[in-house]
């Protein structure tokens, strides 16, 4: 990617400037009041105690669910969780760990739209439609209403791989390409594609190949969360109905009307020196105002589309992409266009300070250290052999279901058991953590059998009578492991590139 000339870096600077105005809430004390927010400090808290516990990759957050364990991180978006990992080592908080991620990637997608619109359009044009990202409705909605940490991260990505595309710069792709694929499920299912498209359309071709190596660095996550969903309750419940939120999804489409009115107005006027985009730009604001409105209820209705994107809101992510391009394609004109895409910006700035007000509650790293719930919706990943669940914590993390003993504990942490056990009588010893596959251990130095026959689905193990040594871990899979290392070959494949 070639060096930005001095009065890109003027405009870059500007354009953080007002990125500021955005995270104005954020820099007051305490954590803003969301939806999500809390339940992602929360998550990550556990995750960063399994992968400090050794767990790599992390799979089973060993805290959560009553400290009986849930295998959350196996199926949604880690991403933000490895970044936050690597935050959080460095010495800050959990909740300023998740702060930073959230800033950062508001900075980091005003800045990427900039270098995208760049190549495009004029330095100023670039800057009018980067500030229509940074004060996008959507983008706040996710921020202060939603807390969607996820979200955010996937858009700022997804926006920097088409700059990345643009650039032609085939260090950053893959990078990019691979945490976009592990920063929110439902945003790489959308950006993938469209991003693929995008290259194809440029006739980019030899863009394909480190494209492929960050999908391919992404399959040890996306391998287990699509052959694994077999063994949680995610397909066989409901777990809210999308429909619910169209009077949402409307209000944003309202809110959002500039990105619209810029797409007609491009669309209709004389041919575009970018045809190929603005036909592809064009068509996907016209699928997200199908898509996240009533208008396309029916389709709603499929159990699988329903399941996978739940909040029709969520095809704004799109729109966030394209709308910008729209705008910069009006400010990039003489007379009344620009003269309207600077109006619209200016109403954006301005329905972004009704958040100014958004209400922050102070608290300990201890409050979402000691979390203990699920933090889903509806314990969508909840192993299927569970059929009935503790409402509290267990009093010991190992006890004798029957018979009786006593137990030395060597160490006991949410991923390893190493226990002596001295049985009085035969008996059978409960660990109160729930069975997902990965668990296995030794007793005595031989491979034991692990019985998840309770409606619980905790693991119980058959101790003989006398001194027996307990030895117990979470490990990956045969399967998970096949899946790692060919996910390591494209890691390696892309260290040779760079070297």
């Amino acid at each position: 990617m070639k060096r930005l000339q001095f009065h890109h870096i003027v405009w870059i600077l500007l354009l953080i400037g007002f990125g500021f105005l955005v995270l104005y809430p954020l820099l007051k004390p305490g954590f803003i009041v969301t939806d999500d927010g809390d339940w992602m400090v929360i998550r990550f808290s556990a995750f960063y105690q399994s992968l400090r516990e050794g767990q790599f990759p992390v799979r089973f957050l060993g805290r959560l669910n009553n400290s009986y364990g849930y295998p959350v991180a196996n199926f949604l978006y880690p991403g933000f969780m490895y970044i936050g990992s690597l935050i959080k080592a460095m010495g800050f908080s959990f909740q300023t760990s998740v702060e930073i991620i959230i800033a950062s990637s508001i900075i980091l997608g005003g800045i990427a739209t900039y270098v995208w619109l760049s190549s495009y359009f004029t330095p100023f044009a670039s800057f009018i439609g980067s500030l229509s990202f940074l004060f996008s409705p959507y983008l706040l909605y996710d921020v202060y209403k939603r807390g969607s940490v996820g979200e955010l991260l996937a858009i700022a990505l997804g926006i920097a791989t088409c700059a990345a595309i643009a650039k032609k710069s085939r260090l950053l792709i893959p990078v990019l390409t691979l945490l976009l694929s592990i920063s929110h499920n439902t945003l790489a299912l959308f950006f993938v594609p469209f991003l693929l498209i995008y290259i194809l359309m440029k006739k980019q071709y030899q863009l394909l190949v480190p494209f492929a190596l960050g999908l391919g660095m992404s399959l040890f996550f996306w391998g287990p969360a699509l052959f694994e969903q077999s063994l949680v309750m995610f397909n066989s419940i409901r777990v809210l109905n999308p429909q619910h939120f169209f009077a949402v999804s409307t209000t944003i489409l309202i809110q959002s009307s500039l990105f619209v009115v810029a797409a007609i107005v491009s669309f209709v006027g004389k041919k575009h020196p970018h045809e190929k985009e603005r036909l592809l730009f064009f068509t996907t604001v016209i699928t997200v105002c199908l898509f996240a409105t009533a208008i396309s209820s029916y389709i709603w209705n499929i159990p699988l589309f329903a399941k996978v994107i739940q909040f029709p809101y969520r095809w704004f992510s799109l729109m966030l992409l394209v709308g910008p391009w729209f705008v910069a394609t009006m400010a990039d004109k003489k007379g009344i266009a620009k003269i309207l895409a600077i109006i619209g910006v200016m109403y954006f700035i301005y329905a972004a300070l009704l958040y100014r007000e958004t209400r922050s509650i102070v608290r300990p790293d201890g409050f979402y250290t000691t979390n203990e719930a699920t933090t889903t919706v509806a314990n969508e990943y909840m192993p299927k052999w569970v059929t009935k669940e503790f409402e509290t914590r267990p009093v010991k993390k190992i006890d004798f279901y029957s018979g009786s003993g006593s137990i030395h504990e060597k160490k006991v942490t949410t991923q390893v058991i190493d226990i002596v056990i001295d049985a009085r009588e035969p008996s059978v010893l409960q660990i109160n953590t729930l069975y997902y596959p990965g668990w296995g251990g030794m007793l005595d130095n031989k491979p034991l059998a692990i019985s998840v026959d309770n409606p619980y689905g905790v693991m119980r193990i058959e101790i003989p009578i006398g001194t027996h040594h307990l030895y117990m871990a979470f490990r990956e899979t045969v399967g998970r492991f096949v899946i790692d290392v060919i996910s390591f070959i494209f890691f390696i494949i892309f260290i040779i590139i760079i070297l």
